[in-house]
């Protein structure tokens, strides 16, 4: 039985160069905006933009541009130049870094009535492309969040034990989004910060692991936490200094990767240990019965 066209037309023969100049191409080469009256645009008369072009000339009261002042530099500064199609070094971390870019130009155009009046050759066009960003984030592993207070989009690397644990302890969803975040990668200090955060949660339910079977488990984090240097400066520890503080940085990052981890299968244990008496105690009924 041969497949459906709808089963065949999302990334039929996957490439990732072709699916990241197909979105360059759609942001930065294709007019789709024309003027109407846009106020505070200056130099703009009765022309057609790129979405790219659109940006460039709002830039300034872009909310996200930090100290950037213009739409290269903002590029060159990510590592996201124009000239990525052509580089060797195209990765899929790279690709993951541009789409979050192109993710919040798209909403940049999406909420500007707000403010600026234009119109789209086709209304339906940023939703488009917004939906190939969404389809091809999701095909290199990753999510696409929102965040509401500075209407910022966000790429995390997907993990669905985290996802998990989130919806069990709300008070350290925020903190598990966090170190997933792009922007965190190879970013130690921060990634250390985020792990006390969470080692805080942790050691509220110390007592949960005592004479626990998860118990090794609970000592092998620990040790992590206060050997890799996440929480405690290792240089006066003799096993760190002969271990983890030898290692190059990539190293180290795996091992502060590990450490996330393993805190996220104490979290699920812990919610097995919540719910072990009452197992035990269904069992202990059926056997007697």
């Amino acid at each position: 039985m041969r497949k459906r066209i709808s089963e065949q037309n999302l990334f039929p023969n996957f490439n990732l160069r072709q699916e990241y100049i197909k979105i360059e191409e759609l942001l930065s080469e294709k007019l789709v905006i024309c003027k109407q009256l846009i106020e505070g645009i200056v130099g703009f008369d009765d022309v057609s933009l790129t979405i790219e072009d659109f940006i460039e000339a709002t830039f300034l009261d872009w909310n996200l541009r930090g100290t950037f002042t213009s739409v290269r530099e903002m590029r060159m500064s990510l590592g996201i130049e124009k000239n990525l199609m052509n580089s060797k070094n195209l990765t899929e971390e790279t690709v993951l870094d541009f789409l979050q870019y192109a993710a919040n130009c798209i909403n940049r155009v999406l909420i500007s009535d707000r403010k600026y009046r234009f119109y789209l050759i086709n209304k339906n066009y940023p939703e488009t492309v917004f939906e190939n960003i969404e389809a091809l984030i999701a095909k290199l592993g990753a999510d696409l969040n929102f965040d509401e207070a500075t209407e910022e989009y966000f790429v995390v690397y997907a993990n669905e034990v985290s996802d998990i644990v989130s919806s069990q302890q709300p008070d350290i969803e925020f903190s598990l989004s966090e170190y997933l975040r792009i922007d965190n990668r190879h970013d130690l200090k921060r990634k250390a910060e985020i792990l006390c955060t969470l080692y805080k949660k942790l050691e509220s339910i110390d007592n949960k692991f005592k004479g626990s079977e998860f118990n090794g488990l609970k000592d092998d984090v620990d040790f992590l936490f206060n050997n890799t240097g996440i929480r405690h400066w290792v240089e006066d520890n003799k096993l760190a200094s002969a271990t983890f503080n030898r290692m190059a940085d990539d190293e180290l990052e795996g091992w502060y990767d590990n450490t996330f981890k393993l805190f996220l299968a104490c979290m699920v244990a812990s919610s097995y240990l919540d719910v072990k008496p009452e197992i035990k105690a269904i069992k202990h009924t059926l056997r007697h019965n």
